[in-house]
């Protein structure tokens, strides 16, 4: 039994790569676009299939190697850094804007509040480390890399 279609195209086969990839590109186009939200909650979807598929090549993504990097300044130097947090703990920390984004996850709450820009930018930086990881290409890299040159850097 076929799906209902509008028959304006026939179905499309994409690797996961490249659904990852499609998402962050155009994620880094909204963002040089000030459209931050859209652009993290794209970046949000980029980074965790890249990061899924990292762990099925038995690689760490970036986000887990970050929350192990902390563990281990934690246990060299034996100072709390941030604030103690297991790895799930800062892995959800980080992830809070992502998913405020993209679910209703507090549904008594009316409203959100974030950086929008600050949020996209750290989900497009952890989707990009992913993806060069997996050799990756994300032809507009260096139009996000010259965006925070020109705005923030300066």
């Amino acid at each position: 039994m076929s799906n209902p279609t509008i028959g304006y195209e026939e179905d499309t086969t994409l690797s996961r790569n490249e659904v990852a990839r499609q998402q962050l590109v155009l994620a880094i186009e909204l963002f040089i676009a000030e459209k931050f939200l859209a652009a993290l909650t794209l970046a949000g979807a980029s980074e965790e299939i890249l990061g899924k598929l990292l762990v099925r090549q038995a690689a760490t993504p970036v986000v887990k190697e970050s929350a192990k990097a902390i563990a281990h300044l934690r246990e060299k130097t034996g100072v709390s850094i941030m604030g103690g947090k297991s790895e799930k703990g800062l892995i959800d920390d980080w992830n809070i804007a992502r998913n405020a984004a993209k679910h209703l996850v507090n549904p008594e709450e009316e409203s959100i509040t974030l950086n929008l820009c600050d949020e996209a930018y750290w989900m497009i930086r952890r989707a990009l480390d992913n993806a060069e990881k997996l050799l990756l290409k994300i032809e507009n890299r260096d139009h996000f890399e010259n965006w925070f040159i020109i705005n923030i850097a300066t």
